[in-house]
């Protein structure tokens, strides 16, 4: 094994680092700068700051060239490859909405008062938030004692685009960073071909939890992905000890366990059990091999590496959270154990699953049905699948079954196969028995031993097992010429049944952004009635609160609002996304101009288009004031001996088209590419009013002048109204 450690080091000193290694340590390095550099500006007393987000990306670039050896070119282009990276994420973040529960009762709101101003090391999240009316709810104790790693990353991207769903990105940029790095090290290792280490690097970082909380503020998947770097790292100290990544390799130690920690608590538990694992493993190897001093002295460099990087992890970058709960609390883990603890897996499990021990809620959840409150086990058959599990496998923290509705086949053959390699292979490949026998015995104590495993978000790294056999596949195939066929058809089943399984959640990840425009739409509509008049707001079921939501109205600079209670009887609602649920709406309703006159003159016609269409009568309650000021406008309008006349009109800074009649009016036109089409008709003439836009309908077709606003800059209706002339000129919506 030392010989072909040599060997491997031989051919590839002279070679120039992979390219996807040094986009996967730009990528990573934009996520790492933030955090640690607004870390120390909290200690130095100073709040997030706009430049922050800028200044890490030139330093990321400046990090990647004098790490790999100062090459420019593959430099130049391992940077410009990873801002593109950068780019798709913050836009495709931007450009979505985080319908979560953890998203918008926590997340968001860290992350709103992070961006305008506070300082965790010095306030407490309460005090600070009195400044906003909307957080009284936000009362649970996790707000100031959680790590924030991803909180403040979020609130660095968040001041310098003013939009709080773009911060969700490190999601999608620790997806896609781990990609790149895996691909290199299974390459760099010799491994694999170079497309199959691609293809496993694919299987190692994509998963069916990353998947669903890819548009959210959840953070489990982008954990485990810090989880899977620091596992690989290790790895790689393991079998090519001397390589010539080595100096990146620990890098990567010291980032993924500072970015970790500062995730979840729970990180500890998962970092602390693999990295004791591996440096008992490497000094009772090298014992092996020389005297005991020898031994420790072989690994003290790894040993000094492993602790500088848990130092930094809990009193620099986790100053924030551990420090600061050891300050207020006498306990760095504050609300995660101690006498304040909060019991929240047990409490979030159906009732049936409560008395079960650790491993029987596991083997139960692996083999059950996919759903959230079964009332029953619901055992079923690998290879099957049932209708309703499709659905709730979309939801973002499915309980039972969550690591998708195929994976205990997936499982199943992933163990059957890995158990066959090592009973071939095990005298040829004792060192990778012996880790892979080790991570085994870990992961079995710890279902025994942690309580959340039962939950998938919380035990991501079970995904890794399918990608192991699917890595062990490809050696054999690489190897073993006169099987090629059955191991290739095992790795068809097994890569099919995967991408099954991905399905549901990549569905719900379309889904997400296909209600992005409806929401957008609302958003901008009001602040355009915000404009006109005053709004009032206030959680339509005020046991679920979800204050991080009003940070999205506030970016779209609505901020003239009044917090509190509305009567949801006449209000309108905000955020309807396909699969959520009612306790997550927001309601509001406007007070806008009553009358006729006041609300058209109050319309910027240079920014938008008022288009209008009469239904039955919209005569009778006319004045010659009405008639004066509508006159204003250019429009030869309606008049009072027009009974059960029809009428349309279009208006943009001036006049564009206008008609009345005593029979129906139809007119089609198209206005920048928008087409319109409306129709009129007094009531004995068809009783309607139709305003169409890309043929869909807009009008309220109530009695009387039905009026839509279109925006021009934006290219969409912003309101719709009417003014029921039969009886008064008061604006109704």
């Amino acid at each position: 094994m030392l010989m072909e450690e040599q060997n491997l080091i031989e051919e590839t000193i002279n070679l120039k680092y992979p390219l996807p290694l040094m986009i996967g340590f730009f990528l990573l390095n934009i996520i790492f700068l933030p955090i640690m550099i607004s870390t120390i500006f909290f200690i130095m007393h100073v709040s997030v700051q706009n430049w922050v987000f800028p200044l890490s990306v030139v330093l990321s670039g400046g990090i990647t060239y004098f790490m790999f050896d100062r090459d420019n070119k593959r430099t130049i282009i391992s940077v410009l490859c990873g801002i593109l990276c950068l780019a798709f994420a913050l836009l495709i973040c931007a450009k979505t909405y985080d319908f979560s529960w953890d998203g918008n009762t926590y997340h968001k709101n860290m992350i709103g008062l992070l961006k305008y101003g506070w300082n965790p090391l010095y306030e407490t999240f309460y005090d600070y938030a009195k400044e906003f009316p909307f957080m009284e709810v936000a009362t649970e104790t996790w707000h100031d004692a959680y790590p924030k790693a991803t909180e403040i990353w979020a609130a660095t991207v968040y001041t310098v685009f003013e939009n709080i769903e773009i911060g969700k990105a490190f999601n999608l940029l620790g997806m896609i960073s781990l990609i790149f790095i895996c691909w290199a090290f299974l390459f760099e290792m010799k491994v694999l071909k170079y497309w199959q280490s691609f293809i496993c690097a694919l299987v190692f970082s994509i998963n069916v939890v990353s998947l669903i909380q890819i548009f959210t503020y959840y953070n489990d998947g982008f954990l485990w992905e810090m989880i899977l770097l620091f596992l690989i790292s290790l790895l790689y100290l393991t079998f090519c000890e001397s390589g010539r990544c080595k100096k990146i390799v620990y890098y990567f130690i010291f980032l993924s366990i500072n970015i970790g920690f500062n995730v979840k608590f729970s990180s500890v538990i998962f970092f602390g059990i693999l990295g004791f694992t591996f440096f008992f493993f490497w000094l009772i190897e090298k014992w092996h091999r020389e005297e005991w001093k020898k031994a420790i002295f072989l690994v003290s460099e790894k040993f000094f590496i492993l602790a500088s990087s848990v130092i930094s992890g809990f009193a620099l970058i986790g100053s924030t959270s551990y420090v600061v709960n050891i300050i207020r609390h006498k306990n760095p883990f504050y609300t995660m154990i101690g006498e304040d603890s909060t019991e929240m897996i047990t409490a979030n499990l159906s009732a049936v699953y409560k008395p079960l021990s650790n491993i029987s809620r596991f083997i139960c959840s692996l083999f059950s049905k996919t759903g959230n409150w079964p009332s029953t086990i619901e055992w079923k058959l690998p290879f099957t699948f049932y209708k309703a599990e499709v659905l709730q496998s979309q939801i973002f923290d499915i309980r039972i079954g969550g690591w998708g509705i195929f994976f205990s086949a997936i499982f199943l053959i992933s163990v059957a196969y890995i158990l066959f390699y090592f009973l071939k292979n095990r005298k040829e490949e004792k060192r990778l028995f012996y880790i892979t026998l080790i991570l085994t015995l870990v992961t079995v104590i710890c279902i025994i031993a942690i309580p959340g495993l039962v939950w998938a978000r919380y035990f991501v790294g079970l995904f890794y097992i399918p990608a192991i056999a699917i890595m062990l596949l490809y050696k054999n195939i690489n190897r073993d010429t006169a099987h090629i066929s059955q191991h290739s058809i095992i790795l068809g089943i097994l890569c099919t049944l995967l991408l099954l399984n991905n399905i549901p959640p990549i569905t719900r990840d379309f889904d997400i952004m296909k209600e992005t425009k409806p929401i957008k739409t609302k958003l901008e509509t009001l602040k355009y009635v915000s404009e006109l008049g005053e709004i009032h707001m206030d959680y339509t079921y005020p046991t679920h609160n979800f204050s991080g939501r009003f940070f999205n109205i506030i970016d779209e600079k609505i901020s003239n609002f009044k917090y509190g209670q509305v009567d949801t009887n006449n209000a309108d609602l905000l955020f309807h996304p396909q699969y959520e649920f009612p306790y997550s709406y927001i309601s509001y309703s406007v007070s806008t101009p009553n009358h006729l006159s006041d609300y058209i003159s109050s319309i910027d016609r240079s920014k938008y288009l008022i288009l209008m269409a009469v239904k039955d009568d919209a005569s009778n309650a006319l004045t010659e004031d009405i008639i004066k000021d509508m006159n204003a406008l250019g429009l030869n309008f309606y008049t009072q001996d027009a009974y059960r006349n029809a009428y349309a009109a279009i208006i943009g800074n001036k006049p564009i088209f206008e008609q009345k009649n005593d029979s129906a009016i139809a007119y089609d036109t198209e206005f920048e590419g928008v087409e319109i089409s409306i129709q009129s008709a007094g009531y004995t003439e068809g009783d309607n009013a139709s305003i169409l836009l890309n043929g869909k309908e807009y009008a309220k077709n109530q009695r009387g002048l039905n009026i839509v606003v279109y925006n021009k800059e934006l290219h969409h209706v912003t309101d719709s109204v009417y003014v029921d002339l039969y009886e008064n000129d008061i604006v109704r919506r």
